[in-house]
Formats: structure tokens, sequence, C-alpha cells
């Protein structure tokens, strides 16, 4: 007995798999290799599915053998199947595993696992046609949610809180299928890439597919049928049914079909808000038909107005009319039902498929081509004719006569399979190419053109023109029925195109809507309770430190403010004095720098800014010639430095505090240049500027002169000089520095020691006039160099040059004897 109470199980198992074996491999069916690429198994499934079509092949084998290679596809593109197939070599069919195992159970009398602790699922709610598969969710359910909402369950086979939803799920299933509305299930163990593409993370989940977007309804222990209902009736979007309460709103509504294109629904219904039904109804019609909803329950004079003019009698009843494209006309029909529980979706989608066209519709989007002018075969064959038109109102007149010629003889063309439309030729071009090439003939004044054709394919049709065909007499039906019978054949043959939707959303309608769709995947997000819970931690938190903050602020003495440590960036901080204040600047005469400043920092050595600015400042010499000012980019310059060795590092120290704010910039490099050493450099630099070419000419000229000062300059009253150097360009900008016994002096004059060795030279200098030899005989304390304030006047500079109001010395070429 233990015996076969274990060995059934296993030999009901070992049938399960035998049954399922005989469905063949999908590999062998398509004939490509296990280990073959996602395109070839795309490649495959097409040639063989062109072969194999039943419209080819007209014996039963091909559609047996059309249905195996899609089921093969079907396995094979899905990459969890196949990856379960290859590993356990198993299909992913429930259906066909259940009747394998059904005849399994009743062959050997053997009763499940109830027995073994399992749930008992009760899997006739799950029946196959509701199981929705990941091929299934991206190429079906996503297109038809257009026009169809899906209400779709999630559940896990190891899951008890799925199994006490069951009932429920039964019920809803019971009232939302007969109304139309789309049913659907998803085993969360097996299609775990379609959870994923849903974005559920958890099971049990309930969402609604909409337009092609999810909506998630949270699932609590307040989950019942009726919240399902009411949840799948919210989610259908309100703009598929408009509510009219006056008559002056019923006028402006029906008289809308010219704009729109499509017939008028309106519902006066006994209830204050439209049922599930007509909602569902005006969702599957909206491409052919408005909806309209006039609640008769409202007990208002408009209301009252309303329904007498349309000759409603009854209020507790179901009413509905159909307005066509024919002005000053009643209703085409009327539907009236004493309950709205017996009107029926079935009569409902009846009574509109009867009346959804209008009598003369435009075609104006690929799905009313599709209806008007359906493709069809040799027999029997169904015949469009169009109208061809303009857009702009003086073609009214025209299509207006068409309108009533069409509803003139609508029952003779409707037994010869004849349907009419018209077209905008200036908003459907490159639809109406293909016909308007092959017409042959010339335009006649006393008619207009009529473009009949027959869509025997998809995207092939055959057509001819009826030239001067539409007079309004009787001769247009016998032109047109001509080719009906066949005595005109239709010879041309083109390929359709698609046609230009020309009520597509627009680009804002589509933003806007994008815009609200993820602005309720946040709010469900966010006022879950999980995140309720995270939100509140991180509120208390914020309000806890902002509280301490507060209290820390008031209570901390100003004295103790006054001895807070500066911040980094301030200048007290860089410059190693807490009594410095912010807002010091060397220029400012508000503000004084106190007495031994430079004393303090010459003591400590270097300064911070020196420290940060070294791995930046490099000396111009003959080795950094080409980097520093020949090889700069577009848009780039040097600024460098003049030096000697005795006073290098104090004007380093101040020339960094100044350009530290500079140090991030690209287009700035920064250097100095020991001037004793490079003087002959600095004097061709300036030689560069003057206007002849620095040969002495006979008249005595201005730049002569300063030709002639140039041999006389001394090197030390170019000390804190500053060259801005743009390579690129051949300029540069210069900086004075400043000297303490005149107000307005250069660096051109000299102010050397008579006895020193360049007396004689300067002397004997036949251009020397005797101002300048007597600048020779200066005293010593006169004529050096304060290099305290050498470059106090360099920030102001600076700005200017920031702001180009600096003057530029443009160069014909840079001097090349640097040493």
């Amino acid at each position: 007995m233990i015996l076969l109470r274990i060995g059934a199980p296993l030999l009901l198992l070992a049938v399960v798999a035998q049954c399922g074996a005989e469905r063949g491999d999908p590999y062998e069916v398509l004939g490509i290799s296990r280990r073959a690429s996602p395109k070839e198994i795309k490649s495959a499934y097409k040639n063989l599915a062109k072969e194999w079509h039943p419209d080819k092949r007209k014996d039963d084998a091909a559609s047996t053998r059309f249905m195996e290679i899609a089921e093969a596809y079907e396995v094979l593109s899905d990459p969890v199947r196949k990856e379960r197939y290859d590993k356990f070599g198993t299909f992913d069919d429930v259906k066909h595993f259940e009747d394998n195992a059904e005849r399994a159970r009743s062959f050997y009398g053997f009763n499940g696992f109830h027995g073994f602790g399992g749930f008992g699922f009760d899997e006739n709610v799950f029946e196959y046609k509701y199981r929705m598969s990941y091929q299934q969710y991206q190429f079906k359910i996503l297109e038809q949610s257009n026009t169809k909402p899906y209400i779709v369950y999630i559940y896990s086979n190891y899951c008890q809180m799925c199994y006490r939803f069951h009932p429920q799920w039964k019920q809803v299933i019971a009232d939302l299928e007969p109304l139309g509305y789309g049913v659907a299930t998803v085993n969360g163990n097996r299609e775990q890439n379609l959870m994923e593409k849903m974005r559920i993370s958890h099971v049990p989940a309930l969402v609604a597919i909409v337009e092609g977007r999810i909506i998630p309804m949270r699932v609590d222990n307040s989950f019942s049928d009726r919240s399902i209902v009411a949840f799948a009736q919210k989610v259908i979007p309100s703009y598929f049914m408009t509510k009219i309460n006056s008559g002056i709103m019923l006028t402006r509504f029906v008289e809308q079909w010219k704009s729109t294109n499509k017939i008028s629904v309106i519902i006066l219904g006994a209830a204050v808000n439209p049922r599930i039904r007509y909602l569902l109804a005006a969702m599957k019609h909206s491409h052919f038909a408005r909806f309209a909803y006039v609640s008769l329950a409202e007990q208002s004079e408009d209301v009252r107005i309303l329904r007498e003019s349309v000759d409603i009698k009854c209020m507790k009843c179901e009413n509905i009319l159909i307005y066509g494209d024919m002005e000053h006309e009643d209703a085409v029909d009327r539907l009236s039902i004493s309950e709205a529980k017996k009107l029926t979706m079935e009569a409902l989608d009846e009574f509109i498929e009867r009346n959804k066209m209008l009598t003369l519709p435009r075609i104006s989007s690929q799905v009313m081509l599709d209806e008007v002018c359906p493709v069809s075969s040799r027999s029997p064959r169904h015949l469009c004719v169009l109208l061809p038109v303009t857009s702009h109102s003086s073609e009214a007149e025209h299509v207006d006569a068409f309108r009533r010629y069409v509803k003139d003889t609508q029952t003779m063309w409707k037994s010869k399979n004849v349907k009419f439309a018209y077209i905008y030729v200036d908003k459907q071009k490159d639809w109406m190419k293909p016909f308007a090439e092959k017409r042959k003939g010339e335009l006649k004044n006393e008619g207009r053109d009529l473009l009949i054709f027959w869509r025997l394919e998809y995207k092939k049709a055959r057509f001819a023109w009826l030239e001067g065909a539409w007079t309004g007499n009787k001769e247009t039906d016998d032109v047109i029925m001509n080719v009906v019978e066949q005595r005109k054949r239709l010879d041309e043959t083109c390929t359709v195109g698609n046609i230009n939707d020309e009520f597509g959303l627009s680009v804002f309608t589509k933003v806007s809507r994008a815009f609200w769709r993820m602005w309720e995947v946040v709010w469900f997000h966010v006022s879950n309770e999980e995140t309720y819970m995270f939100l509140s931690a991180v509120g208390t938190l914020f309000m806890i430190m902002s509280i301490g903050w507060i209290f820390s602020y008031f209570s901390e003495k100003p004295s103790d403010i006054k001895k807070r440590k500066p911040k980094a960036n301030d200048v007290a901080d860089l410059t190693g004095d807490p009594t410095t204040g912010n807002d010091w600047h060397p220029d400012d005469p508000n503000t004084k720098k106190k007495e031994g400043d430079s004393t303090k920092q010459s003591n400590n050595g270097k300064s911070k800014w020196a420290v940060a600015m070294k791995p930046l400042i490099h000396e111009l010499r003959a080795e950094t010639y080409f980097g520093m000012i020949r090889l700069l980019k577009p848009g780039c310059r040097s600024m460098i430095l003049l030096v000697d060795e005795e006073n290098k590092e104090s004007l380093i120290n101040k020339f960094s505090q100044y350009v530290y704010p500079l140090r991030n910039n690209k287009t700035f490099s920064f250097g100095f240049l020991i001037v004793p050493k490079n003087l002959d450099w600095f004097r061709k630099l300036l030689e560069h500027t003057l206007p002849t070419d620095g040969k002495p000419t006979p008249e005595p000229d201005a730049s002569q002169s300063m030709y002639k000062r140039l041999k006389l300059i001394n090197h030390r009253h170019t000390i804190g000089t500053v060259l801005t150097l743009c390579g690129w360009k051949l300029y540069f900008s210069i900086y004075h520095p400043k000297h303490v016994e005149m107000s307005r002096r250069n660096f051109i004059d000299t102010d050397e020691d008579p006895s020193s060795d360049d007396e004689a030279s300067y002397r004997s200098d036949e251009f020397a006039s005797m101002g300048e030899k007597k600048k020779l005989h200066r005293s010593s304390s006169q004529r050096g160099v304060n290099m305290e304030n050498v470059l106090d006047g360099f920030p102001n500079w600076m700005d200017r040059l920031l702001e180009g109001s600096i003057r530029r010395y443009y160069i014909p070429e840079w001097p090349d004897n640097l040493k």
C-alpha cells in the first residue's frame, strides 16, 4: 500500500512528461540548432510561416503545420520559456499539462496531492483562456487595450493570500466578462519576465491595462469583488463619455460630426453616472462614434426641456439615440429598454454597429480606411468610390451634394458591395500620390473625378479613375455600374500606403498625458503604507535636527560668535591672522593692514597662497619659452611677473595672493622672469611696440626718442612689472609697478649709482640728454623701489584685464633671446 502511494505520483509525472513530449521539439519544427540566435529563430519562423500559411495552402495539413510553427516560435521567442525547455525539456503550456494530468488521474485513479498539505487551488478560476503570457501581453493585449480595458490578477502557487482571494476573483470574472471587460491572469512563478515588465514586485497583485498603461490597485485585507469592479470602472478615461445637461449642449455635441467625422450616440439613463457597460461601449467604438450621457434623474428645467425635445417619455428607461451626418434631421435610430439589466452588451453592440458609419464618411485614419474599404477576394468583391477634394471651405458644396446622392442611392449600392467616401488630398498627399501618378486624362470643368478601387491585399489595390464622373446626374450611376458589372476593368495597380491620422494626439496632449500617468504612478507608490512610514521617519529626523539647530543658535552668546573660528575660504584663515576681516582688500582705503604684517609673513616664510600656487607658477626661460608663449592655445594667456634674485620670494608670495582666485581658470598660466639675465629679451619686446623698426632715423621724432630711452633701461625699475602674453594673437598687456619717489614714473628711467660699471656707458652714450645724465647722480635714499607696495595696484589692473579695458600691444613676433 505504501509503495502504491509513493509510486502513483511518480507514474503520474512520467505519463504527463510522455504526453508533453508528443508535441515535438520546437527546434526541429523550425529546422534550427539549439545554438541559434534570436535573429535566426525569427528568420526561420518568417520563412516557414510564409510557406505553410493556410491562405497559400488549402490542404488540412497546412493548418496543423502552421499551428506547430507558431507554437514553436512562441516558446523559443520567450527567454524564460526557452530556458525552461532547454533545461527540463518541457513546455509552459498549462492547459496541455492539465489535460494530460487529468487523463492520467482518471486512468490510474489518483486524486492529487491534497493529502500532502497543498493549498488546493481551484484551477477553474485560472483556466487556460485567461492565462496571459509575455508574448500575448506584448503583441496583443497592449494594442487591444486602446479599445478594451483589461483587469489582470497576478498570483502564485505558493501564496496563501492568493488562495483567499479566489472567491472574489471568480465573482469579478462573472461581473465584468459579460460586459466586454478583458480578464487575464498571470502566474508569477512562470511569468517572471512579464512581472518585471509590468513592474509587479509582490503577489497577489491586481492591475488594469488601459490604453497601454499599467494602473495598479492597492491590495489589502479589504479586498472585495465590489471594490475591484469599482476600480475597473474608475480607470476608464472620462473623455470617452461627455456629460450633457441642456438642449444647447446637445445641439453643439451633435453638430460636431463635421469636424470629428463620427456619429453621435446620446444615452439618456436613469442613473446619475453612466454605467460601466456604456463606458465600455464608448471605448470600444471610439474610432467611429462619440458618446454623451444625460442623467434623467437630474430634476432641472434644462433636462426637462432636453427630454421633451428628443421625445423621451419614460423616466426610468434606458434610451439610446444615434445622430448621423444629415442636418436638420431627427435621430437616425432609437433604442429604448425598460431596465438597464435587460440591455445586454450584444444588443448594444449590434445597435451601434448597425449605425456606426456616417452616410458619407471621410477617410481620415487607417481604421476608417479598413472599415470603409476592407480587403476582399474576388467573390464577393468590395469596391470603394472616393471623391478627392481639398479641406478648403469652397469644396463643402461638392461634398454635401455627393452626400445627398449617396443617401438617395445607398439601398442600391449596398447590395452591390459598393461604399462611398471622400478624402482630403491636401492632408493625405502620400497616400494619394500612387493613384495620382497614374491618372492619364485631362481635368474636366463639367465634372469631378472619382477614384474607384478594390483592395485585393492589405498593401495592394487595383483602381481606375472615373474622369468627370461626378456630375450629380444619373450618368454617375452608369459609370460606376460599368465597373461593378466589370464592363470597365480596373487596369491600374499600385501599392497602398498608410493613412495619416488626422485626429492623432498633438505633442502637447501626449506630453500632458505622459506627465499625468507618471504622477499617478508616483502617487501610488508614495501613498503606500510602507512609504508613509519612511517619509514619517525622515520628517521626524528633519524636525529634530531643525529644532536642535534653532536652540543652539539662540543659546549661543555674542562673544562666542566673535570667537568662532573663520571658515576655510575666509581671508583670515588664508592669512593666518584671525583679526583680518572677510572684507579686507589691499586697495580698500577704509581698511588698513596692521604694521608688521609683511614682517610676520616674511618670518613665517612662504604664505599659504604661495604654497597653493607653487605647482602653477613656473620660471620663464629658454627651456619653457615654447610651452609658456609660443605654443599657447587660442584664448589662453600667460601672466609673467618680473623679479630679481633678491626680491624673488617676497614678490612671488604677493603675486600668488592676487592670482589665487584664478587658479582654476584654464585660460591663464602663471610664471616669473628673472630680469637681470633676461633684460635684453624685455628690451626687445618693448622695441617691437615702437612705430619704427628700431633703427635711428635722421629726423629726431618721438619714436627715435623712445628708442634712445630703451637703451638706458634700468632692470631695478622693472621689478614688479607683470606681463600678460597672448602667444596665439601676438599681443601683450603690461602692468607698471608704483615708485615711491614720483607719482608718474616709468620703467625706462635710470637711477644707477654713478660709480657703477654702467655709468661710463651712460655718459658716453651720444643720445643721452643732460636731464637723463643728471638722474644718474640722485641720492641713494631716493632711488630705491619699495618692494612692499610694488604690487598694490595689481588687483585693480587685473580686474580691468578681465573686463577687457586694458590696452593691448600687438607685435610682429615674439623675441627668442631668452636665457
